[in-house]
């Protein structure tokens, strides 16, 4: 990673894996190492104990969200997530499409206790048992727009804009007040920022409420080395920014005021000098 974080941006890494049972070191000494090269905090999205135990060894560097098999989980489950300190809810996989009204109660229990759904959109990349049923146009971000209309107090972020749905994906965001989403993943920073530039600022004009709503993330995997692989998705987004010329305070919610908002964070805030 660089050794210095571009324009002094304190980031916060917005969709991340790993285990902490996987760092053998110190994790005051990591926490100092990932704040130095400008990461101020990760969203940690794992089972639930996993995700925990990772802001028990990390401290506040770590904001815990809890995975979710939806298809067996219960809103009773939720419950003992949230109540035990994860601040929000990953939702991937569904059997159904997201938006039937069987999961409903699910998202109803993320709503009632003030916290986050994170939902996978788009394609999923796992063929391995169950996942094999797995059908991405449950997953797209159409579905997420009826969750929007149903649930107006609910917070979502789609992870990884839908892909291939990039324009769905923005009009659900840009539509809807409590969507949000990210381009993380390995696919969003191999397209064409011709392509981006036009999603953000068509003919060149910044659409300033539609990149408020994206957040930085990478999908990338920490605790093991994976960390290494964030400056290329910094570089990304910075690109972005640069492409779509944006000014210093969008920059900064990118980069970290719009996933402190939404995950409730007492950090310090984002510096754009």
């Amino acid at each position: 990673m660089p050794g210095k974080a571009r324009r002094n941006f304190s980031r916060i890494d917005g969709h991340v894996h790993g285990n902490p049972a996987d760092f053998k070191g110190s994790a005051a000494d990591y926490v100092r190492k990932m704040r130095r090269l400008g990461l101020s905090a990760a969203v940690l999205i794992e089972e639930g104990a996993v995700a925990l135990a990772a802001a028990r060894r990390f401290g506040d560097f770590i904001i815990p969200v809890a995975r979710v098999r939806m298809d067996r989980s219960s809103p009773a489950e939720i419950d003992r997530w949230l109540a035990a300190g994860c601040r929000g809810i990953k939702f991937i996989a569904p059997l159904r499409p997201y938006s039937e009204k069987r999961y409903w109660p699910l998202y109803r229990a993320v709503d009632r206790r003030g916290a986050v759904a994170v939902f996978h959109t788009g394609y999923l990349g796992l063929d391995a048992g169950e996942m094999r049923l797995i059908n991405m146009q449950h997953m797209r971000a159409a579905e997420i727009d009826l969750i929007a209309r149903r649930f107006p107090g609910l917070r979502m972020v789609m992870a990884h804009f839908s892909n291939p749905w990039w324009e769905e994906a923005w009009k659900v965001s840009w539509s809807n007040p409590n969507v949000y989403a990210d381009l993380s993943g390995g696919t969003a920073l191999r397209r064409s920022m011709l392509m981006w530039r036009e999603t953000f600022a068509p003919n060149g004009e910044l659409m300033e409420n539609s990149l408020r709503k994206l957040i930085f993330a990478s999908d990338k995997v920490y605790f093991n080395g994976g960390e290494s692989r964030v400056p290329a998705h910094i570089e990304f987004y910075e690109k972005l920014l640069d492409a779509v010329k944006a000014p210093p305070d969008l920059r900064a919610r990118v980069w970290g005021g719009t996933a402190r908002e939404l995950f409730g964070l007492k950090l310090r805030a984002e510096s754009a000098t």
